[in-house]
Parts: C-alpha cells; structure tokens; sequence
C-alpha cells in the first residue's frame, strides 16, 4: 500500500489532462488501455505492482479511484489550493500517509461506485478547508455504510424540509437514522424535537405538512458536502 501512495496522491492532486477526464467514464478495460491515461501514476503503479497483470482487485481499486478523482475535481477547489495540499502532503511523509492511506483503504473495500464518488467530493471539502479532517473521517464512515439507493432519500429529505414516514422503506430510514443522518421527530407547540428531546428547530410555517423524519445537523453536513449531481 505505501508503495502506491505518492502515486496515488499525484493522480488526485495534479490536475488531468482533458483526454484524461473524458476517460473517466469509460469502463475499466478502456481506461488500461487509452494511451491519455497511461500517464496518470496510479494506473502504472498499479499495473507495475502486479507484475503479471491487473487482477479483479486492482482492476476495482482503480475503478473506485478514478470515481474518487470525478468527485474531487466536482468540487469547487482551485487549482492553487490543490497544489498547495499536494506539496504538504509531499513535505510531510507521516501526513501523507495518515491522510492517503486512509482514503485508500476505503477505496479498496468499496464495490459502489457512487460511494467513491461521494468520498471525492468529502476529501475535496477538506483540502479547500471547508470540513476539518475529524469531519472529513466521521463523513466518510458514514458514507461506507451508505447504499446507492440511500442517498435519494436523504436528498429528499434535504429538499422537503424532512420525510413523511408513510410510503417509505422504513429499513432504509432506520439504516440512515443509525448512521446518525437523519432522526425521528416529536413535536411540542412549534417545536421539533428527536427522540432524544434535543430541539432540533421550529416548524417552517412555509411547510405546514407534519415530518416524521428531518435531517440532523450531521445529516446537513453530509447533504452540503454531496456532488452536485447527486443533489439533482
């Protein structure tokens, strides 16, 4: 693993050619083999660590890894703060690999593409000092545990002001109230309260329909910090 970090910290931090970007989209075998890409260091250190070939493991970590790049390069980070990161990263060896090894791992355990997605998009939040890193690693746990089809219903429940509980998959709600994203609401007068009887706010009386469920301040967080085109 730490073989490949510097490889993967320049594939993330130094910005990609436009032939390079188009192939991010492409399936696997596409990206091996398109010359734009050969130049991207994480896919020849990979391919030079196998020795005989890119077996399924690799083949997927590349794949989570170039999802991970679209969602960093989504954010709205500029260059200068990117390259800034990079030479820290580059100057302090124990950094680099408290912060790059982290994000590899994940990586390497996810199977949905979405989640690595999400991730870039968290670690791009970090890097331009929007989420501090204790805030970047609780974000990211929570998004491990995510499934493709939890998302939609956080947003929803970003965009409606909460969720009424009728007609949802409750399993997926518990999954997302468990990941402390969203919580179950009482109300008292105005007053929204969790389960817990923290006070989470006041109705909007823009909205005056009743939610079961609403987001949590972590809940908002993780909607802020999402791609643009989950959020769609």
């Amino acid at each position: 693993m730490s073989n490949l970090i510097p490889s993967f910290r320049d594939s993330v931090l130094k910005p990609l050619s436009d032939p390079a970007i188009d192939y991010l989209d492409a399936g696997i075998d596409l990206i091996l083999e398109a010359d734009a890409l050969k130049a991207v260091p994480i896919v020849g250190a990979v391919s030079a660590f196998c020795k005989i070939g890119v077996n399924l493991h690799e083949r997927n970590l590349l794949k989570q890894t170039f999802e991970f790049i679209k969602g960093f390069n989504e954010g709205s980070i500029d260059k200068e703060t990117v390259e800034a990161h990079r030479l820290e990263l580059e100057n302090d060896p124990s950094k680099q690999e408290k912060e790059l090894s982290r994000v590899m791992i994940i990586l390497e355990k996810q199977v949905d593409e979405q989640q690595s997605l999400v991730l870039g998009s968290f670690y791009s939040s970090f890097v331009r000092g929007a989420i501090s890193w204790d805030k970047f690693c609780e974000l990211s746990e929570a998004n491990s545990r995510m499934f493709s089809s939890d998302y939609p219903i956080l947003v929803r429940a970003a965009c409606e002001n909460g969720l009424n509980l009728d007609g949802q998959e409750l399993y997926q709600v518990d999954r997302l109230i468990s990941l402390g994203l969203l919580s179950q609401v009482r109300r008292r007068g105005r007053a929204i309260y969790n389960v817990s009887g923290e006070t989470l706010g006041l109705l909007d009386s823009s909205h005056p329909g009743e939610k079961d469920v609403v987001l949590t301040s972590f809940g908002i967080t993780f909607f802020q910090h999402l791609p643009r085109e989950l959020k769609k």
